[in-house]
């Protein structure tokens, strides 16, 4: 499930979950890294918001995945492992956030979006279709920033 093709919107339960959960992770670990390094009261503002938000939305998919009997990864995708590498050494890290921010979001945004009409898991699809407001809600807030 790692490489070139990996499927970005997985339709199948064990896909969506492994790439929210990864997600999530990477939203959440970039976010705390932000709290570290960035000076800019938007990027903190906004990375406060992604650590409360994606807390959030992790906790739903755990309780959605559990009630199907499915596991939830605790790492993260190597995808999304090479984003947070790449922005822990990157020289302009307020410039890299918000651009890795934005990207995320928007792949997020596919994800939730596509499985919340076409998932196999009806607790998963609910999960799904309760998050595309909060990830659309990023997206703005990113583009206003």
């Amino acid at each position: 499930m790692t490489g070139p093709m990996m499927d970005l919107t997985p339709e199948a339960a064990p896909g969506f979950v492994a790439m929210t959960a990864s997600s999530d992770m990477y939203e959440i670990h970039s976010s705390r890294l932000a709290l570290q390094r960035s000076r800019m009261p938007m990027n903190r503002m906004h990375a406060e918001m992604m650590i409360r938000d994606h807390t959030n939305t992790t906790a739903q998919l755990s309780a959605a995945a559990r009630s199907a009997g499915l596991g939830v990864p605790m790492r993260m995708l190597p995808m999304h492992a090479t984003l947070l590498n790449e922005l822990s050494r990157s020289a302009n890290f307020d410039a890299t956030y918000r651009r890795q921010q934005l990207v995320s979001h928007q792949q997020a945004f596919a994800l939730h979006d596509n499985y919340a009409r076409n998932g196999d898991v009806p607790q998963l699809r609910a999960v799904a279709a309760a998050t595309v407001p909060v990830i659309s809600g990023h997206i703005k807030h990113l583009r206003r920033m």
